[in-house]
């Protein structure tokens, strides 16, 4: 059975940017879940930082992922969103257990 590639991407909003952050990540969810590859992709808000929010996702390969991250959808979620996002990054994960 092939690994699959666990994502963990947090995104942290601009103060005063946080509901807007959150409404277009929330919008990222259904999309994500339609496209080649995806297993798994949630996402979260720290419950001590609001304005903190990570999404958990699983893809079948990093192929597949790299496909996500190149969708009109994510470019245009990056065009729109830049001014809400203070940082993001992006760690990627296997699972050993």
């Amino acid at each position: 059975m092939k690994e699959k590639l666990v994502v963990i991407a947090t995104v942290v909003a601009h103060p005063g940017k946080e509901d807007q952050l959150r409404e277009g990540l929330l919008g990222l969810v259904s999309i994500a879940k339609t496209e080649p590859g995806f297993v798994q992709y949630d996402l979260h808000v720290s419950l001590e930082r609001p304005g903190e929010f990570i999404f958990y996702e699983i893809w079948e390969d990093e192929q597949l992922l790299d496909l996500h991250n190149n969708t009109e959808s994510m470019k245009a979620f990056g065009a729109k969103a830049g001014q809400w996002i203070q940082s993001a990054t992006l760690n990627k994960y296997k699972r050993i257990s």
